[in-house]
Order: C-alpha cells, then sequence, then structure tokens
C-alpha cells in the first residue's frame, strides 16, 4: 500500500469516527477495554491509554510491555496534540509528500511520528481526547485505536492492515 493509498484510508476513518458528544469516563473504560481485546486479537502485548477530557481515565499494559511503551506513547501524545492529527495521519502526509515534517519532529525525545494516537473529535471537530496504544508494529498500533473507537460508535472503517500486516 503506498502512503498516499493509506493516506486516503485514515482520511475516511477520521470522517467516520465522529462522536456526537464527548464520551464519559465509563464510556473511555468501554473504548480501552476494546482496544487490549482487539491488541490480544491481532497477537501483540499493548500498552493501551484513553485520555477524555484533559484526564487520563484508562490505562492498561498486557503483559510484555512495560515503561518504554508509556514513553512511546507520550512520544505520540505530544505530536497529535501539536497536530491534530492521528500519529499515523501525520507519518503518512509526510511519506505522501503532501506535508513537511514539522521543525518540532527533531526533537525525537519528545515527538514521533508513528502510528498509535487517534484524536477523539466531535462531529464539528472539537478534540476532547485520545486512543493511545504502543506494542505493535505502528500500523497495527493505529488499527487497534480506530477499531475500538469504530466498534465503541458502531461503525465499520475500512482498515490500514489490508495491505500491511
Amino acid at each position: 500500500m503506498t502512503a498516499s493509498d493509506m493516506l486516503e484510508i485514515i482520511r475516511r476513518q477520521d470522517e467516520a469516527l465522529r462522536f456526537p458528544r464527548p464520551i464519559t469516563n465509563g464510556e473511555a473504560l468501554a473504548i480501552g477495554l476494546s482496544a487490549i481485546e482487539l491488541a490480544r486479537d491481532l497477537g501483540y502485548p499493548s500498552a493501551v491509554r484513553v485520555i477524555a477530557n484533559g484526564a487520563i481515565v484508562f490505562s492498561h499494559h498486557m503483559d510484555g510491555v512495560g515503561l518504554e511503551n508509556d514513553w512511546w506513547m507520550n512520544k505520540k501524545l505530544n505530536t497529535a496534540r501539536e497536530t491534530g492529527l492521528s500519529t499515523l495521519r501525520l507519518y503518512a502526509e509526510i511519506q505522501a509528500g503532501t506535508r513537511q515534517a514539522p521543525a518540532f519532529l527533531a526533537n525525537k525525545a519528545s515527538y514521533a511520528t508513528e502510528g498509535g494516537c487517534v484524536p477523539m473529535r466531535t462531529g464539528d471537530g472539537h478534540v476532547f481526547g485520545y486512543v493511545l496504544t504502543s506494542g505493535a508494529p505502528h500500523i497495527c498500533d493505529h488499527e487497534v485505536a480506530t477499531r475500538a473507537i469504530a466498534r465503541f460508535l458502531g461503525r465499520e472503517v475500512p482498515s490500514v492492515l489490508d495491505d500491511n500486516g
């Protein structure tokens, strides 16, 4: 799959995965538990974090992941907060040549374009939270986060894994 093809899939995911309103903490728990189940189904031990309304409301490390995964999720979160985009979308835009790499990415200790941080937004585009994963190849990390959101919303979305793993 080319970066342009991946970018088109991610754009379609972004449009489909809009929430009617910000979620409650209980709903964030449901999304986090779903992400853990999806990571397990894909065969990857993962760390999952759900941030909603400014707070970490779900965090879990499956056996086989640890502090390094927290570090990666922090870098992914910083990147998504800075851009308002999922980290895989930023990666695909840079790879497809539709966006220059932002200067802040030079700070590799604080930022990363690896997939695995997906903003949660309302229909009008307001970002109210993030679903983060770490532990799998970065395209799989993105897939786990988007599938967990899609499952919660009861929506079908195209997959970035169709030709990638």
